[in-house]
């Protein structure tokens, strides 16, 4: 890591975009500068047959320590779209990449797709996955976008509703987008 200098106004501008979950002011800099990851992941190859995921369900999933160690509710729910993917490849694929509210992309084959749809997103990429994820969502959000996906893939109402509560309400709110978010996800 280098440091480097910067003034007070350019500081607080950094400080600016970089609000939201999970966005430093390295990544601000890095979408100005349009650069790519400083470590690139190469690319999952899809792979045939997909192997079995670790748990069988995704109840026993939740319950292990593999998912047990994360305690961010960003890193759950990648966590929990990973074990889908590896689970559900092809029909994760289909949930994921139809899913839209509005302008912004939830889930996409690239970083780059996701972060062109809006401004201030951050995108991560779901874990085991060739896919990313829009990641500067509030939790209740997240829990939204979940239980959509969740129902697209024949879930039972109990197992969503277990799943979901692995999610904490942290009480915070993203106030731009979020009325029309809730409004287009319950229509």
């Amino acid at each position: 890591m280098k440091s480097i200098d910067i003034d007070e106004q350019v500081f607080e501008e950094l400080a600016r975009r970089a609000t939201g979950f999970n966005v430093t002011p390295n990544d601000v800099l890095r979408r100005i500068l349009d650069l790519t990851e400083p470590f690139p992941r190469p690319p999952v190859a899809p792979q045939s047959p997909s192997p079995a995921p670790v748990a069988s369900t995704l109840a026993e999933f939740i319950r292990s320590d593999q998912f047990q160690r994360h305690h961010q509710t960003v890193d759950r729910y990648l966590v929990i779209l990973g074990w889908l993917h590896s689970a559900h490849p092809s029909k994760l694929e289909e949930a994921a990449l139809s899913f839209h509210r509005g302008s912004r992309i939830y889930f996409a084959k690239t970083k780059k797709e996701i972060l062109d749809s809006g401004t201030g997103v951050t995108a991560k990429q779901i874990p085991q996955s060739p896919f990313w994820t829009l990641a500067t969502l509030d939790n209740k959000s997240k829990r939204l976008v979940l239980e959509e996906i969740l129902r697209a893939l024949d879930y039972s109402s109990s197992d969503i509703k277990f799943v979901l509560e692995q999610l904490p309400d942290s009480g915070i709110r993203r106030s731009h987008g979020r009325s029309q978010f809730l409004a287009n996800i319950h229509s």
